[in-house]
This record gives C-alpha cells, sequence and structure tokens, in this order.
C-alpha cells in the first residue's frame, strides 16, 4: 500500500484525511508493525479502508493479515472472547467498577450478547467509514494515468493533494523505486500554469491567482518512453509544499499536477519539472494574493 500511494503522489496525511485512521495507524500499517495496530476486526477495517481509498483490491492484504496475526497467536478463542470483553466495556463503562479481582467464565448468554453487541458496532463504524471514504476520496485519490483517444499523445495527471498548513513542517513523500533509465532524452517543449484544461490542454493561464482557486501545472514531455518518472514540485516562498511523481508512457506525454491554493498562501509560488535524477526542465512562477471576501 505504501508503494501504490507513493506512486499515485498522495501524501499520508492526505490518507488519514480521507479515511479518519490516525497518522500513527497508517504509519504502523506501511513499516508491517501489526504490534502497533488494534486487534481483530478493527486493524482490518483500516486495511480495507486504506485499500480502497487507493483503488486496489484489499482482499490479498487482508489474508496476509490475517496470517500474521494467526502468527502472532491472535484469532484463538481465548482472544475473540477478550475482545467481546473489551467491546463490552467499551459500551457500557459501568460494568469495569463491577468487576471484582477474579471473573468466572461467562455464561453463553452473556457470550451470545457481547458477540450481537460487537457485530452491531462494527457494523456502525463500517459504514461511517464507507460514508467518509466515498465522500472524500474525489479530493484526495491519485487517478491512475490514462490512454487518451488521440494518437499522438496521451496524458498523466497527478490528483489534488491538500496543501499542508504554512505552519507547518512539510512531510516529504516516499520516492518510487529508481528507474535506472538515462533521462537525456527527456525534455519539456510547452508548460504553463492556469485554472484547469479543456481537451487536455491548459486554459486560463495566469500568473497571479486568489486564495481558494485550484491552480494547474501543465507539461508537454517528449522523448520519454515507459518507465520514466516526471516530477512536478510546488515551492510557497521557497518551502516545498507537495511533489507528483508522474509516470511516463511514451514519446508525446502530456502530464500535470493540481494544487488547491488555501487561506494563508498568499505570496510567490514557483513550480519545477523535474527528471526522476534531478535535472530541471521547466520552471513557472505565479503569486497568490489574499481572499478579501
Amino acid at each position: 500500500m505504501r508503494r501504490a500511494r507513493a506512486a499515485r503522489g498522495v501524501t499520508l496525511e492526505a490518507v488519514s484525511d480521507g479515511t479518519r485512521i490516525a497518522l500513527r495507524h497508517l504509519e504502523a500499517l506501511e513499516r508491517s508493525d501489526l504490534d502497533a495496530l488494534p486487534a481483530g476486526p478493527f486493524g482490518k477495517g483500516y486495511v480495507r479502508a486504506y485499500a480502497k481509498l487507493l483503488g486496489i483490491d484489499p482482499e490479498p492484504i487482508l489474508e496476509a493479515y490475517r496470517l500474521r496475526e494467526r502468527q502472532r497467536g491472535f484469532g484463538t478463542a481465548e482472544e475473540e472472547h477478550r475482545l467481546l470483553e473489551q467491546l463490552s466495556h467499551l459500551v457500557d463503562p459501568r460494568a469495569e467498577r463491577k468487576r471484582g479481582p477474579a471473573l468466572s467464565p461467562p455464561r453463553p448468554a452473556r457470550v451470545i450478547a457481547f458477540a450481537a453487541l460487537a457485530f452491531v458496532v462494527l457494523a456502525v463504524l463500517g459504514a461511517l467509514g464507507w460514508f467518509l471514504i466515498r465522500a472524500q476520496a474525489p479530493q484526495t485519490a491519485a487517478a491512475t494515468p490514462q490512454p487518451q483517444p488521440a494518437p499522438e499523445a496521451t496524458e498523466t495527471v497527478a490528483a489534488p493533494v491538500p496543501t499542508p498548513a504554512p505552519a507547518a513542517a512539510a512531510r516529504p513523500t516516499p520516492r518510487p523505486p529508481a528507474v535506472r533509465l538515462s533521462t537525456d532524452a527527456l525534455q519539456v517543449s510547452d508548460h504553463g500554469v492556469g485554472t484547469g484544461l479543456v481537451e487536455h490542454r491548459l486554459v486560463g493561464r495566469a500568473d497571479l491567482f486568489a486564495e481558494g482557486t485550484h491552480v494547474s501545472f501543465w507539461t508537454l514531455v517528449l522523448g520519454g518512453q515507459p518507465g520514466y518518472v516526471i516530477r512536478h514540485v510546488w515551492f510557497q516562498e521557497g518551502r516545498a509544499v507537495m511533489r507528483a511523481d508522474l509516470p511516463i508512457g511514451g514519446a508525446h506525454w502530456r502530464t500535470y499536477s493540481r494544487l488547491l491554493l488555501p487561506r494563508g498562501s498568499a505570496g510567490r509560488w514557483t513550480v519545477e519539472a523535474r527528471t526522476s535524477d534531478g535535472r530541471l526542465l521547466a520552471r513557472d512562477e505565479f503569486l497568490c494574493e489574499p481572499d478579501r471576501r
């Protein structure tokens, strides 16, 4: 999931916003640290929500997750009983105060009641997670590159990624695996910043935008082939706030990345297109003015 997220140019903070999963749990998932995750259905719910946000099949990942849990001793009858006890005390905190120093095994009726209660809680959590993912996915999920009908050009898109607040330190996005290809032939023949694209062409070219505007950085790349990557980097007053790694699929390939200028982002902006080894291909600058409404 970490490799899929990096390939789409999506930050971990954007995934946390889209799934409402705590950042520490997402970091634990990406490093396969199951000890840092809640056991049972909660951890598997995190895996399913994260995979669906990225647009990948969650079942193979869930199967590997279940195998790891069995290896660690989870999934046994004792563990399931312990989880049901925990769920019952989450719903009724008074039960904790009623417990004595030692508890006898629960009666079958209590086990059934706890199981039914756990099922209801999980169903509500699952429905809430599905609603949040559907509501947030268009703003955070990166679009997979799709060939366009025109035979002479295709397009790769970086979906919008929320910009961190200016006072917060930029969190670097993990780089995808390096592609050992010479980038000497890559060049950008046309580029610019504007308010959007119509029929894969940039519109609304300008060098001044207001806060709250979606700004697109568009590049026409020549000399590429499958396996190449071009990188768009957005800077606010010299500080990098977003990077999008965009795969190139042919010798004549159009790419763009898009960013929403939030409140507090007024000032000078620079957008650069670079090769995977850091060579500068294109640069555009613009000003962001405060929204005075």
